[in-house]
């Protein structure tokens, strides 16, 4: 009873995230959520495959076996067009080309497991999943079951160039994404991906996970107790990953609706005097009104009031001030908030942050630790 409880789990968790992330997808139309529930979809089917596998269910591991392929080959490349819909403007979700390389393998090797199961003879099949499923061993194979242990060495070949690939590119995706809100915004805080640190994280120690149960294989796992490390362990990072994903959206959409392109490039169009004019404009804009404290307040708002784009207004900045947009709104914040705990000492934290134009505690401690000069 507790072994097939343990085998369930993973399978278990992923299902009801499923549900739980299409229902949300259907309610809120948020791309990424669809495409976060098709990840949840897939794995359920991966961890499906390991419950027939572990339960020794023979007659069906043709079957699951195929798809477990398919789905081991898919689940991280659709975790990376999830990351993709929310760090990119064009994500690759809509880029068929680079979905179908992504999702290529998965279709090919599992169409290939699939189809020499189905010219396998019942005693070629059970040889196979014997010797190679449950033993590892393929040295004695021949003919139609040898070919069917080289599309699984292959698929774990592919998996294990998979992980590293999807990992280093989602990371960068994200580092990216947390970069240019940091040039947009001059709060950040509610504005990140939700547990964002959690999610780059979570994303690190499945990927080597997976690639150590991978490289090791499924049969030295039939113990009860490694299992059960393994299927709490990959059961906490999918309940983990699921519940962080029903509560992140993201601004990548809205973050590009201006023309000009959001990092901040060398403006080849200004001359020194008109990147220094602008820098003293946004200056004199931002002291004369007081609007660094001002909530939720955005480059695009400022530069749209001097007349010009974000992409130069980025590189003024940078030029004449050394400085980012939300370095320079948060400097000014931190400086008005110790003015005011200078002059009124019985003010509480929460009005000096709320009046310093900080939309958390959290954000308003952390910027005074950060600008202490």
């Amino acid at each position: 009873m507790l072994k097939s409880l343990l085998i369930a789990l993973p399978m278990l968790v992923c299902g009801i995230f499923t549900v739980e992330l299409l229902l949300s997808w259907l309610h809120k139309k948020d791309v990424s959520q669809g495409w976060l529930s098709l990840w949840a979809l897939v794995a359920t089917l991966l961890y499906g495959g390991h419950f027939f596998y572990f339960h020794h269910s023979t007659s069906w591991i043709p079957l699951s076996d195929s798809i477990y392929i398919a789905c081991n080959l898919a689940v991280y490349p659709l975790y990376l067009v999830y990351i993709s819909t929310l760090t990119d403007s064009r994500p690759f979700s809509k880029q068929p080309l680079m979905l179908t390389l992504l999702l290529g393998p998965a279709v090919l090797l599992g169409i290939a497991a699939a189809f020499l199961y189905t010219q396998m003879t019942e005693r070629e099949t059970a040889t196979f999943i014997s010797s190679y499923l449950y033993q590892g061993v393929y040295q004695d194979l021949q003919g139609l079951p040898l070919a069917q242990s080289i599309i699984h060495v292959t698929a774990h070949l592919v998996f294990a160039v998979q992980v590293v690939a999807v990992m280093v590119t989602g990371i960068r995706k994200i580092h990216r994404y947390n970069r240019q809100l940091k040039y947009l915004y001059a709060d950040t805080e509610d504005k990140e991906l939700a547990g964002i640190t959690v999610i780059l994280w979570l994303f690190v120690a499945t990927s080597l996970i997976s690639v150590f149960v991978n490289a090791i294989g499924r049969e030295h796992f039939c113990d009860t107790l490694q299992l059960a490390f393994v299927s709490v362990v990959f059961s906490t990072l999918l309940f983990s990953i699921g519940w962080i994903g029903l509560h992140t959206y993201s601004l990548a959409i809205e973050m590009n609706q201006d023309a000009a392109p959001l990092e901040p490039q060398p403006a080849e169009a200004l001359t020194s005097s008109d990147s220094y004019i602008l820098a003293m404009q946004f200056d004199q804009l931002m002291n004369s009104e007081q609007i660094y404290l001002k909530h939720d307040l955005r480059l695009d708002a400022i530069a749209r009031r001097l007349g010009t784009n974000r992409t130069y207004l980025l590189a003024a900045l940078r030029q004449e001030m050394d400085t980012t947009f939300n370095e320079y709104v948060n400097r000014k914040r931190i400086n008005f908030a110790r003015q005011l705990m200078t002059n009124n000492p019985s003010m509480l934290k929460s009005e000096i942050a709320a009046r310093a134009g900080y939309n958390s505690m959290s954000a308003f401690y952390r910027n005074l630790k950060t600008f202490n000069d």
